[in-house]
């Protein structure tokens, strides 16, 4: 990998959901987000910063693959994949990509009650 500085990390994300109140109760129970209300209503979820390596990337779509499809993804850093999965299920959520192993991390997905894909990843190995 290039350890040249990137400039431009992604820094923003929205979940636009049809049931906005039911995608936060979601999101709360599988990840304990706390919300902050801005114009419209809008749920505003605020992340400490930190020394958190920021990855980014493009890859080919692949449409015979799960997570593959042409679009966006975005992923969550969470300290266990599988806690995770199991968390998301039990609050309506659905197993997407199993856990994977690749390039020095480990990444799954699962898909919300609405049937967006969130990506899973566990902290880069030191």
């Amino acid at each position: 990998m290039s350890a040249r500085r990137n400039r431009h990390p992604g820094v923003m994300f929205e979940i636009i959901a049809k049931d906005q109140e039911k995608a936060k109760a979601f999101y709360a129970e599988v990840f304990g987000w706390t919300y902050d209300s801005g114009t419209g209503g809008f749920a505003y979820v605020h992340f400490p910063e930190d020394a958190t390596p920021l990855l980014g990337g493009i890859g080919q779509a692949r449409k015979d693959v799960p997570g593959f499809e042409p679009g966006h993804n975005f992923y969550l850093r969470v300290e266990s994949l599988e806690a995770t999965i199991d968390a998301a299920v039990a609050a309506g959520g659905h197993r997407f990509v199993p856990p994977v192993a690749i390039d020095g991390y480990r990444f799954a997905m699962i898909r919300d009650p609405e049937g967006n894909p969130i990506g899973l990843i566990e902290p880069f190995a030191a």
